[in-house]
């Protein structure tokens, strides 16, 4: 960790953390300083305001001219499925075209290639992942297994994720999807869930890797009941659990999250809008994916305006995976403006903050509050709004973690 003065930013994106994830109204309220700065004293935030103020109060250090840029707390990426075997891009022109994938597809295909590809090949993609998603301005990346759907394969990703630590800057955040398909080896359902339940959500927890556990919750795959027993298992074993709910259908999934205790819920592109009415406002962030919105040809949005209006606190993420590889954060914030009808500043809110409370780290990142830790993305435009009207494609200059540069010169 580093010291490290950042002066005479242009426009300086003040998200605040005031005890949790900004909801409502809250999610949109964000003051832009004009000549702004940012110290970090030993990888912590120490002071924030203007260049002249926090040079009066925090004294000499390496400086970072951010000049016409502006800075954001460290963009955290909260969605992402980055280790798997094989590619699956034909499936995309296939369904472009109205036709059906030739071979095996989808996830069981991602399963099978992935449980036959080496470990180094694995760690290789990982590594050229990580690059790709710093350059599109993340600090903090949420990084999913959910292609080996064994025991040993769940905990054989687990592994390669934790070795990959040393191969990126950013701080991964590791998550075990133990229930994310049913694998060829189970009967149904059922028997596999039990199996996550008894063997490897609990030797995961032995092996001290993941942070956080995930789960479907769709039609056909793990129904809600199936579901809401995973996510007392969870409960149980004292692991933050997060689901993929409404994927594909209206599935309940929403409302097995949040009754689940859930810290976040990814997708809810189908979620009916009376569901979102009678469950309200929830701490359970709602994880909206545009990119993958739009990749997947889903027939219909995510309703982000109404999960706000209800006083539910959103974030959006990439969904990298085996399916489709957007790899810039930048692009979703960008994205939840044009797509979801987002304020910048709701947005911003929802890359930052909230996405790093969908992550278990709130307390820790997420915003320029001293104490946290400092994580800054610098972007080459003089207002945040430039950053959606150029949709994503403005340049992340610097991304700095915990007070250490790690893009730009």
């Amino acid at each position: 960790m580093s010291d490290l003065n950042v002066t005479h930013a242009s426009a300086l994106a003040l998200v605040r953390d005031e005890g949790g994830p900004r909801r409502g109204r809250a999610q949109g309220e964000l003051r832009i300083l004009a000549d702004g700065a940012v110290a970090i004293r030993g990888g912590r935030i120490t002071a924030v305001g203007t260049t002249e103020e926090v040079l009066r109060v925090a004294g000499e250090a390496p400086e970072l001219d951010a000049r016409g840029r502006t800075v954001l707390p460290g963009l955290v990426e909260s969605h992402t499925h980055p280790l798997f075997g094989g590619q699956r891009h034909q499936e995309y022109a296939a369904k472009l075209a109205g036709t059906e994938s030739e071979g095996p597809h989808g996830i069981p295909a991602a399963v099978r290639h992935t449980r036959q590809a080496g470990d180094g090949e694995l760690l290789a993609g990982l590594a050229d992942t990580y690059r790709a998603l710093l350059r599109g301005g993340a600090s903090t990346v949420e990084v999913k297994t959910g292609y080996g759907q064994s025991v040993a394969e769940e905990l054989r990703a687990l592994e390669l994720l934790h070795r990959s630590r040393a191969d990126t800057p950013q701080e991964l955040v590791l998550t075990l999807l133990g229930a994310h398909v049913i694998p060829p080896e189970a009967r149904d359902a059922g028997e596999y869930a039990e199996l996550v339940r008894t063997e490897l959500l609990p030797a995961a927890l032995r092996q001290g890797h993941a942070r956080l556990h995930d789960l479907v919750c769709e039609r056909g795959v793990f129904e809600p009941e199936t579901a809401a027993g995973l996510l007392e298992a969870s409960r149980r074993a004292g692991i933050p659990a997060r689901v993929h709910a409404d994927a594909n259908a209206a599935s309940r999934g929403w409302s097995t999250a949040v009754a689940g205790g859930a810290i976040g819920a990814d997708h809810l592109t189908y979620t009916p809008d009376e569901e979102i009415r009678a469950v309200g406002g929830t701490e359970t962030v709602a994880v909206l994916l545009p990119v993958a919105e739009q990749l997947y040809l889903d027939e219909r949005k995510a309703n982000a305006r109404l999960f706000i209006e209800q006083e539910v606190p959103v974030a959006l993420g990439t969904d990298y995976c085996s399916a489709l590889h957007p790899t810039s954060t930048l692009l979703s914030l960008a994205l939840g403006t044009s797509w979801f009808r987002m304020t910048p500043a709701e947005a911003i809110t929802a890359t930052t903050l909230n996405a790093a409370y969908a992550c278990a780290l709130g307390h820790d990142r997420g915003s320029l509050d001293p104490g946290k830790r400092g994580d800054l993305t610098i972007v080459d435009c003089a207002h945040p709004n430039e950053i959606c009207v150029s949709m994503g494609t403005a340049r992340v200059g610097e991304v700095v973690i915990g007070g250490r540069r790690t893009l730009g010169p």
